[in-house]
């Protein structure tokens, strides 16, 4: 290990120890968005990357979402609920592959995040979508889904994602919603057309909360519409966890099949009120 790594390496480690961040817990993040009506916008390793000069693999790097991501990330709008990662400060309850990547993760990159956060600010945690995969005990996943899912209990609500995404096919993750509509944004690279994602939010809401999954533009997108007066939620991967989680509670005999509405293709399809080519 050359000599300059292994000081990073080092000071990161050390920093550990040190760090006076304010990061809610997946509890109290979930109960902040529910009971409130404040905005979400998230941070993970992804955008710190690309914040940092580098890309992820459906995001190339873009000088201007770098300096977007930047200035949010050090914003202060007491409506709108930064997500950092609580795995800054600790891994506690991760399993082995989730706490040995965030371990790594954080032995670089540490440093940046103390830089860039405020420790007088009070964070939720980033992963808060993320509630099932990387734990150890899934015990608390059941009551953490259903907490979530109560923040569109009987709400319209307007979905912005990409192609790929298709949130809550094949599942029941917004049954418990009142309405539904889609816009369908480019899955790679969705900041080259970020204005006109923007543009056509607010052309099609109808005074729904917007739910978003499209990577760091998502993160974008819910400070802007936030800044509006448009209450948004970057929701990111909780599909992919749902589904996991799904299929866990079945083969676990911890749901019963009778009470679990699937949103079909079919019905996915007639959501769609824009598509972008």
């Amino acid at each position: 290990m050359k000599l300059k790594t292994y000081m990073v390496y080092t000071y990161n480690r050390f920093l550990k120890y040190f760090i006076n961040l304010n990061i809610l817990n997946n509890d109290e993040s979930i109960n902040e968005i529910v009971t409130t009506n404040k905005s979400l916008v998230r941070y993970g390793d992804g955008e710190m990357s690309i914040i940092l000069g580098g890309y992820i693999n459906f995001q190339k790097y873009d000088a201007q979402l770098s300096r977007r991501l930047k200035d949010i990330l050090m914003s202060d709008d007491h409506n709108i609920m930064i997500g950092i990662p609580l795995a800054i400060k600790n891994t506690t309850g991760y399993n082995k592959e989730a706490s040995d990547f965030w371990k790594q993760n954080m032995d670089t990159g540490r440093m940046h995040w103390n830089k860039l956060c405020n420790p007088k600010k009070i964070y939720c945690n980033a992963s808060m979508t993320r509630l099932f995969i990387d734990y150890e005990d899934k015990g608390n996943s059941i009551k953490w889904f259903n907490q979530f899912k109560e923040i569109w209990s009987n709400k319209d609500i307007l979905l912005i994602e990409g192609k790929e995404s298709k949130l809550g096919i094949n599942n029941d993750l917004f049954s418990n919603s009142n309405d539904i509509k889609r816009i369908i944004a480019p899955s790679r690279d969705a900041y080259d057309r970020y204005e006109e994602i923007l543009e056509t939010i607010i052309r099609y809401r109808k005074d729904q909360l917007v739910l978003l999954s499209l990577g760091p533009t998502a993160t974008i997108l819910a400070y802007d519409l936030a800044k509006r007066g448009i209450r948004a939620l970057d929701i990111g991967h909780i599909q992919l966890e749902y589904n996991e989680f799904i299929k866990y509670a079945k083969e676990n005999k911890l749901l019963n099949d009778n009470n679990i509405r699937s949103l079909t293709s079919e019905e996915y399809k007639s959501q769609i009120i824009y598509e972008f080519s």
